[in-house]
Formats: C-alpha cells, sequence, structure tokens
C-alpha cells in the first residue's frame, strides 16, 4: 500500500508538471518573437497573414491570382487580402496605410508599386528587412530580381513584376512618315527627328506626348543612372548635363518643331496619359509595361483602327552603351509589426518566385519566362499590339538597367518632385536652364538638409 501510494503521488504530480508545460507552452506561443517562425500553431490551425494593397480584391487582379494560387496549395497559411480603397490610387492607400501603422495594427505584407515608396517607408521604420529571410533561404537578391531596393545596406522588398520602358509606336502612322520602326542604336536626337516626320505627315498631329509623370522630368536619368535624383557620391545629379540636355530638348520639340503636345496644355486638360496616344492624335508615346494592361490591349475603352508597335528606349548619345532602360515596378514588403514574418516571407517568396508567372504580369524575377508571360498576355490579341516586336525590345540580350544605386535615401519621393518642378519651372515659366537648376540645387539641398 505504501509503494502504491507513492506511485499515486508520483504520477500525480508528473501530471501537474505536464500540464503547467503545455500551458507554459501556450502562452509563448501567442508571443513569439517577431521574428521566430509561426508558419503553423501548435494545434495545427492554419496561420492567417494580412495582405495590404491598392487593389479592390477582385479575382481576375494580378495580386490576387497569386493569393488564390498560394492559399490552395499551402495547408499552413492562409492570406487575406484587405483592400484599404476601391479605386486603385496607390497614395491614398499609403495615406490610410500610415494610419494604421501608427495605430499599431497587425500588417504582414505590404504590396508597394514604386520603389521611392519602399525607401520612404524603410526610412520612417515601418517595414522589417528581409536579410534573414533571404540568407536562409539561400537567396542572393541581385541574382534573382531586376530591382533591389537597399536602404542603410537591407533589403526591403522583393520584386513582383517588372515594367520596362520602350517608346509605343503608331504603325499608320510610321508607314505615312515612311519611317522604319527604330532599332537599338538610336538616341534622343533622332527621337526628335522622328517626332518631327511624324507630326509633319498628318493633320492635327503630334508627333510625341509626355505626360506629367516624373520620369518625364529627365528620363536618361533613368536609364543612365542608379539613382536618378542622386549621384553614387551622395550629391544631387540635377546639376548633372544630361539635365540641360533633356530640358532643352524638350523645349526645342514643343517650340521650334511643335511635334510634342506643349506641357501647359497637358496640365490644362488633365486627362488619362494614354487618351492621345490611344485616339491617334499622337504618334509616339515613351511608358512602361503597365502600359499593355491599362491602355493597349484594352480595346473596348479605346478602340482603335492601327497596331502598335515599339521600339527601346533611345540612347542618350551616340557613345552610350546600347540597351539600357528603365524597369520600374511593383515590390512585396514585409510590416514591422507583423507576428507572423516567417509566414509572411513564405508567401512573398512564392509570388515573387515560383509563383512569379501566375500573375498575368512580366515578373521581376529574372528567372522566369518572360516570353512566355508576355506571349500569354496579349494571347488573341496581336492584332493590337506586335508581339514580336515587343518581346526582342524587352528581352533581348542587349537589354539591361544601370542597377541598383548605393545611395538610397527615404527622401526619394521628395526629390523626384523636385525634378518635375523644374522641368514645369523650365517649360511653363519660360526660364533658363541655369535658373531651373539652381532652383532643383537649391530645393534639394533643403530636403536633404530637412532629413539629416
Amino acid at each position: 500500500m505504501k509503494k502504491a501510494s507513492i506511485l499515486l503521488t508520483l504520477c500525480f504530480m508528473l501530471i501537474l508538471t505536464a500540464c503547467g508545460n503545455n500551458a507554459g507552452n501556450s502562452e509563448s506561443g501567442n508571443n513569439k518573437p517577431a521574428n521566430q517562425a509561426s508558419g503553423e500553431g501548435s494545434s495545427g490551425e492554419k496561420v492567417t497573414i494580412k495582405l495590404y494593397t491598392n487593389a479592390k480584391g477582385e479575382p481576375e487582379e494580378p495580386m490576387m491570382k497569386l493569393v488564390t494560387a498560394f492559399n490552395e496549395q499551402n495547408d499552413h497559411i492562409k492570406v487575406e487580402h484587405v483592400a484599404l480603397v476601391q479605386n486603385n490610387d496607390s497614395r491614398e492607400m499609403l495615406q490610410k496605410l500610415d494610419v494604421l501603422s501608427a495605430s499599431g495594427e497587425e500588417v504582414d505584407v505590404v504590396l508597394l508599386n514604386n520603389e521611392g515608396f519602399v525607401l520612404e517607408r524603410a526610412g520612417n521604420g515601418m517595414l522589417y528587412p528581409l536579410d534573414e529571410f533571404f540568407t536562409a533561404n539561400n537567396i542572393n537578391p541581385e541574382d534573382e530580381y531586376y530591382r533591389n531596393p537597399v536602404y542603410e545596406g537591407k533589403h526591403y522588398a522583393a520584386m513582383t513584376d517588372a515594367s520596362f520602358w520602350f517608346v509605343a509606336l503608331n504603325e499608320n502612322h510610321l508607314k505615312d512618315a515612311g519611317l522604319a520602326v527604330p532599332g537599338f542604336d538610336w538616341t534622343w536626337d533622332d527621337f526628335r527627328e522622328y517626332s518631327t516626320k511624324l507630326a509633319a505627315s498628318g493633320e492635327n498631329r503630334y508627333g510625341t506626348y509626355f505626360h506629367t509623370f516624373g520620369e518625364y522630368a529627365n528620363l536618361i536619368a533613368y536609364t543612365d543612372f542608379k539613382n536618378p535624383q542622386m549621384k553614387e557620391d551622395g550629391t544631387l545629379l540635377f546639376d548633372d548635363p544630361s539635365f540641360e540636355y533633356w530640358f532643352n530638348l524638350r523645349r526645342a520639340m514643343e517650340i521650334e518643331d511643335k511635334s510634342v503636345k506643349p506641357l501647359a496644355d497637358v496640365l490644362a486638360a488633365k486627362q488619362h496619359w494614354a487618351t492621345d496616344f490611344m485616339n491617334g492624335t499622337t504618334s509616339m508615346l515613351p511608358i512602361a509595361g503597365y502600359a499593355l494592361d491599362e491602355a493597349f490591349l484594352n480595346s473596348d475603352s479605346y478602340p482603335r483602327d492601327f497596331k502598335i508597335t515599339f521600339a527601346p528606349l533611345p540612347r542618350s548619345s551616340a557613345s552610350a552603351e546600347t540597351g539600357l532602360t528603365s524597369i520600374s515596378g511593383s515590390f512585396l514588403t514585409m510590416h514591422k509589426n507583423s507576428k507572423n514574418k516567417e509566414a509572411a516571407f513564405e508567401f512573398i517568396k512564392f509570388a515573387t518566385m515560383e509563383g512569379a508567372e501566375l500573375s498575368g504580369r512580366i515578373p521581376g524575377w529574372k528567372k522566369a519566362d518572360g516570353k512566355a508571360v508576355l506571349e500569354k498576355i496579349i494571347g488573341d490579341k496581336s492584332d493590337l499590339v506586335d508581339n514580336q516586336v515587343l518581346s526582342n525590345v524587352l528581352f533581348d540580350e542587349r537589354v539591361h538597367t544601370a542597377g541598383s544605386s548605393s545611395v538610397s535615401v527615404s527622401y526619394q519621393q521628395q526629390l523626384k518632385k523636385v525634378a518635375e518642378g523644374g522641368i514645369n519651372k523650365f517649360l511653363l515659366d519660360n526660364s533658363t536652364y541655369d535658373e531651373a537648376e539652381k532652383y532643383m540645387m537649391d530645393e534639394g539641398q533643403k530636403i536633404i538638409a530637412s532629413n539629416p
């Protein structure tokens, strides 16, 4: 009896200890460190991570295709999409996201549609760097993605889709002017000549349209330099000779050649960037790959009687590298508030690598089959755009970018606005270039001084 009593006591103590340990494990599971693995709970339930984008959440949207594919094949993580806006306005979405972040809202993954947006939010502490996850998965981001936003030496994003810049041309207008489709050797001087001849070949027609986007303040800065507003030594790029060349080119095309719609008229019209090109009143349009989705393949919104062909962005000069272009795009980032960071990275990795071709957009992953994706994007609409020419423009072995800059600042978007202000001052106020350059350098220095 004594032995039995002792055994019962020991069993009872073991049970209490086991219960205590289980309670302790449960508590620690609910308060894991932010960077601790949390793909699946102790009872096997799915972990839900929240994805914030400027999309509406409709099934046919590119990011939603990735979310659906991931959720269908993953048995321990569920991605829940949160739509902050219903108008796809990325700036409005970011304003709301900033408020949510400040209030401590749980956010796991954020889609940012601009490299500058990434750097801004890396700088203000909203985002969590991805380097530890890249390392754990043996990923060298420079080998994998076309663009890699880096802030203070750390990677803060993975590229989802890549928008290669090119020149879209009205094929009928080229034939009217007796011009061939330009190749990789043409320069911006050649572009000006094309614009003049195209404008002269028809009535009430401009050769070129430049919208109000910040890139149009100096497209050369986006092709020939790693950072379009700053030099690699950390000083402002606005005094580079390319700015003076570009500003004078824009003015000459407006005033002397009359082959470009004046910026004043563009601002007054308040129209969509695609309107003039798609209705045939403009022959050429430097633009990025998002134009396919938004306009070129949309015959319902933009019915037309011409086919669109394509050319690479012109070189800055006859001695410049062949094939240099600008590649913009969207990026998936990890929010600092995420309590499921490894699960969040699992989705980021899927969406930007193995699942990248499912979105219906040209992937930002270098190892994806971009030509095959482009063929699917165009589908049975090869009568609207020249698929073969576009494929060559995007994926020719000579096509490359200047690479990611070693200089990254959280106020990149503010500097972009300064460049816009400079070209506006030059074209609208009829200032001299020296005045416009002084304005950009002065305003840029003020921004730098206010962001020590």
